[in-house]
């Protein structure tokens, strides 16, 4: 094997992405050449098919649908389904007009790309959308998310679920205006608020209607590339460097993209332990959609990178169709198997840090601390 081979395929084992079959909707025949379907992609479609079938009287909170193009599909396709999609967005107008081209395009039974949903020579599917509602929420500013859930809460609407995929990638050193880090400001910060002040909501509803509450932090393999030591520093991180997180010692962009998206798994480990303790019918995952070109360019972001990743992005990259299957699947299966980080629809072992007991508790208490306020508390109780 050339070496060039043996590097596309560690990229793409980084990726999470296991191959190149297509997520097709419900009931679509799929011809792979005569031969069985491989489990790999029998669990792509059912992450499809899952998102394919009547979700019609659900809501589900997504963030990112503005500037992460899987936190966009994800919403089309919940809201094609027949959900009610709130999306939690820096600026309302501007989300509301990326929205109503999402609506416009379903109206003619096609995708935001101008392609049909259903494949050609099949009947126009006959769509009974569910809603796409914006509301401000910047989760780059914690004091806009308390007023994002009182705005959520006055509606009175039941909560299924939580999809946490607004993403910061590759940002040079710069903090907000709170004097966070953005990549941990955004990436996890304020996900962790944001899940934590609607998790009394989720729960209600999980009881109401006899569904188990979901909440999915979109996360990524590049986990693994955390900062293990920070350069000028001699004391190991653990993976998470509490001490410098809104320092520009020692920064760079892929151990502190790194470090937020091990921050996702780590939530969703702790958050789901706490669930389980207290018996509350909530569950906790993180997935991946695989390998993005952005994050493909993080990974080779030294000189000469760009030139590989232009090389790399169509053997190594995945489909935004393909990805967005296994959170979808998380979000909205009946039942998942046991697991909290979930690769192309499945459970599967993530870092050896994103699975450290102690250290996911420290990031809890950590965060509880940054984000409390005089006017909110994100202590949870139990149910």
């Amino acid at each position: 094997m050339s070496g060039f081979m043996r590097w596309t395929e560690t990229l793409t084992a980084c990726g999470g992405y296991l191959g190149p079959a297509r997520a097709v909707p419900s009931g679509v025949e799929v011809d792979e050449g005569g031969d069985d379907v491989s489990d790999d992609n029998k669990m792509r479609m059912v992450g499809h098919e899952r998102a394919s079938t009547s979700l019609a009287g659900r809501t589900y909170v997504v963030t990112g649908v503005m500037t992460n193009p899987s936190a966009q599909a994800c919403a089309r396709r919940l809201y094609i389904a027949g959900a009610r999609v709130v999306c939690a967005c820096g600026d309302v107008q501007d989300a509301e007009k990326v929205l109503q081209t999402i609506r416009d395009a379903a109206a003619n039974g096609l995708n935001v790309d101008g392609d049909a949903i259903a494949p050609e020579g099949t009947a126009k599917p006959s769509l009974q959308c569910g809603e796409l509602i914006p509301l401000a929420c910047d989760l780059s500013k914690l004091s806009t998310i308390d007023v994002f859930v009182k705005n959520f809460q006055s509606k009175a609407w039941a909560l299924d679920g939580i999809l946490c995929a607004e993403n910061a990638t590759h940002v040079e050193f710069a903090t907000t205006e709170e004097g966070i880090e953005r990549h941990f400001a955004i990436n996890h910060l304020g996900h962790f608020k944001l899940t934590s002040l609607l998790l009394k909501e989720l729960i209600r509803s999980a009881a109401a209607n006899g569904r188990e509450g979901r909440v999915v932090n979109l996360t990524s393999n590049l986990h693994h590339f955390t900062y293990r030591v920070r350069q000028g520093t001699i004391k190991p991180s653990r993976g998470i460097d509490f001490g410098n997180l809104n320092s520009a010692y020692g920064y760079n962009p892929l151990g502190s993209y790194g470090q937020s998206k091990l921050a996702n798994i780590l939530h969703a480990w702790e958050m789901q332990e706490r669930m389980s303790d207290a018996k509350a019918p909530v569950r906790c995952v993180a997935a991946t959609v695989g390998m993005t070109r952005d994050e493909l360019e993080l990974s080779l972001s030294f000189p000469g990178g760009s030139i590989l990743a232009s090389m790399a992005s169509p053997v190594v990259t995945t489909a935004i169709e393909d990805g967005v299957a296994t959170p979808l699947y998380c979000l909205t299966a009946p039942e998942l198997p046991q697991g909290v980080f979930f690769v192309d629809c499945k459970a599967a072992k993530s870092s050896l840090p994103s699975r450290d007991p102690r250290l996911a508790a420290e990031l809890w208490d950590v965060s509880e601390e940054m984000c409390a306020g005089d006017d909110a508390t994100v202590k949870l109780t139990s149910p």
